[in-house]
């Protein structure tokens, strides 16, 4: 018996010769990790059909075998897909906010929130502006730290919640924007900003909201305790 769902790719790899370990997140099962047999070689069935951030509409056989991967046997674009423009921006953004799905997120765990967040990063992010671009991801971001339960504090001390003016400290450990009275001297997590970042000015700096996106990135990992490619990519500190 087959299952059915719409699902987004967030990941891929090879796997022997001619196949592909592919990784969707799905409406209705989460995050899954199914085999597509011969993909590299059946033109006819998945060329242009496995790209990384599209939403398809797929269909699986699970495994008879208990520790093999359910294949993939059927896939096709969704009708409410966005294809995202060919952008270098836009192509580390995606990277960054699929990794991070696929970084903590548990085979097998649904969750409608994160899916919908996928979406609204799907249709929201093309763009001609550079600052709408980069506030998407970081909006996007922030909402599934949120559904995690660890969005960093932004505009508050996590500590004091004392009303912050800027950025100077920005603490991964415990949760964020830290004001000085409540900073750690001996934390070797919190990041220490040659050039704090003006909070009132922050959604008109592009340069603010790429360093702002680093820091949260950094915050992933350190959470997620694994270390992002994509992260590389992006303006540091």
């Amino acid at each position: 018996m087959s299952e059915k769902t719409e699902a987004f790719i967030i990941s891929k790899e090879e796997s022997g010769d001619s196949s592909y370990v592919v990784t969707f997140y799905s409406k209705l099962f989460g995050k899954i990790n199914l085999f597509v047999k011969s993909a590299r070689t059946s033109k006819k069935r998945f060329q242009g059909k496995l790209e990384s951030g599209n939403l398809y509409d797929i269909e699986f056989i699970k495994a008879k075998k208990l520790g093999s991967l359910d294949s993939l046997i059927k896939i096709d674009i969704n009708d409410e897909n966005r294809f995202i423009n060919f952008d270098k921006d836009i192509s580390i953004f995606q990277a960054l906010i699929l990794e991070a799905i696929n970084k903590f997120e548990i085979n097998e765990q649904p969750n409608f929130e994160i899916y919908e967040i996928l979406k609204f990063f799907s249709l929201n992010i093309n763009s001609d502006l550079k600052i709408k671009k980069i506030k998407i991801a970081i909006k996007t971001l922030n909402k599934y730290l949120k559904i995690l339960g660890i969005q960093p504090s932004i505009k508050k001390c996590y500590k004091c919640k004392k009303n912050m003016l800027s950025i100077r400290y920005f603490d991964l450990k415990n949760g964020g924007n830290v004001c000085l009275k409540c900073k750690s001297n001996n934390n070797a997590s919190i990041f220490n900003l040659k050039s704090p970042i003006n909070i009132k000015k922050l959604g008109n700096n592009y340069e603010s909201l790429e360093i702002l996106l680093f820091l949260i990135s950094r915050f992933c990992e350190y959470h997620s305790g694994k270390i992002f490619n994509s992260v590389k990519y992006l303006r540091t500190t």
